[in-house]
C-alpha cells in the first residue's frame, strides 16, 4: 500500500506545473503523503498545504514519481539508490527511454499505480570507483560514466584491463561506460549498440572517437570489472556520471567500473513493449 511518495521534476519546466498540481491533488484525495524538492517553482503552484517541501530524512517513500526528461528521471534513481523503491516517469523530455508514460496519460495509468496494479523492471546499477593517491571516491551510474577530455582539443591516453588483464592502450575523446539501460543514451551516439533488457546482465565499453580505425565498443559481462587509467597528465580531464555529476581527473588516475548489488526499479507502461518505444524514440519504419 503507498504511504508516501516523492515527487520530483525539473526546476526551469514551468510547463510542468499544471500536472504537479494535478498529482498533488489526486495523491491528497488518497490521504498519501507527499515530498516535494524546494524548487522556485513550488511557490506558484496551487497544491495542498500538507505538502512537505525539500527532502526529509525520515521521509520513506512507497512511490517515486519523476516529471521531466530521462535526466530527471536518473537523478531521481540516484537520489533513492538505496531506497528499492519504484519510479513512475512522466515525460516531459525529448527522447524519454526511461520515461515511458507521456503528459496526456499519465493520470489514468497513475490512479491504477495507487491501487497496486504495475508492472516494475528491475535495471541494474554500476558504480564507478575513482582512485588518486590511495584515495577512493565511489559513484553509481544507471545510465553512464564518461572520462572526457573537458574543453581541450588534443587527444587523451587511456589504458584499459578487465578484470585485470590488459586490453589496450589508446588515444582519443574518451572512453564511455554504458550499462544495458545507457546503451541507448550518449554511447548509441558514439556508434555502440543497443542492449535489449533482457540483456541485463552485460555492459559496453566504447572509446570515443578513437585515432585507430580497429577499436570497437566491446559488450563486457557484467560480472567483469574494467579499469581505466588515464595517462595524460593534463587538467580539465572529466569523469562525469549520468550526465550530471562531475569530478576532474588527472594523469595516473584509476577507475574501476564494477556491478553492484543495487537495482533501479522502474515502472513500466503495460501497453507499450522495449521494441515499440524502440520505433518511437528513434523514429524507425
Amino acid at each position: 500500500m503507498i504511504k508516501n511518495a516523492i515527487i520530483n521534476f525539473r526546476p526551469d519546466d514551468e510547463k510542468s506545473g499544471y500536472i504537479i498540481e494535478n498529482i498533488c491533488r489526486i495523491l491528497h484525495k488518497k490521504n498519501i503523503s507527499i515530498n516535494i524538492p524546494d524548487y522556485e517553482l513550488i511557490s506558484h503552484l496551487d497544491i495542498p498545504g500538507n505538502i512537505i517541501i525539500g527532502r526529509e530524512s525520515d521521509f520513506t517513500p512507497d512511490l517515486a514519481i519523476a516529471i521531466g526528461g530521462d535526466g530527471t528521471f536518473l537523478k531521481t534513481a540516484r537520489m533513492l539508490v538505496d531506497s528499492n523503491i519504484p519510479i513512475f516517469g512522466i515525460n516531459r523530455g525529448k527522447m524519454g527511454f526511461l520515461t515511458e508514460f507521456s503528459p496526456e496519460e499519465y493520470e489514468e495509468y497513475l490512479l491504477k499505480i495507487l491501487d497496486g496494479q504495475y508492472l516494475i523492471a528491475q535495471k541494474s546499477v554500476m558504480q564507478a570507483i575513482h582512485r588518486r593517491d590511495g584515495i577512493e571516491t565511489k559513484l553509481f551510474f544507471l545510465n553512464d560514466a564518461v572520462i572526457s577530455k573537458g574543453s581541450f582539443s588534443r587527444a587523451i591516453e587511456i589504458e584499459l584491463y578487465i578484470d585485470n588483464l590488459f586490453l589496450n592502450r589508446y588515444s582519443g575523446d574518451g572512453l564511455i561506460i554504458a550499462t544495458a539501460t545507457g546503451s541507448t543514451a550518449y554511447s548509441l551516439s558514439a556508434g555502440g549498440p543497443i542492449i535489449i533488457p533482457k540483456a541485463d546482465d552485460v555492459y559496453i565499453v566504447n572509446a570515443v572517437c578513437p585515432h585507430s580505425l580497429s577499436i570497437r565498443p566491446l559488450i563486457i559481462p557484467l560480472a567483469s570489472e574494467t579499469l581505466a587509467r588515464t595517462l595524460t597528465d593534463r587538467a580539465n580531464l572529466l569523469l562525469t556520471i549520468d550526465g550530471q555529476v562531475a569530478i576532474e581527473l588527472t594523469g595516473r588516475d584509476e577507475i574501476i567500473f564494477k556491478k553492484t548489488d543495487k537495482t533501479i526499479k522502474l515502472i513500466l507502461h503495460p501497453e507499450k513493449n522495449y521494441y515499440a518505444i524502440l520505433r518511437e524514440k528513434l523514429n524507425w519504419g
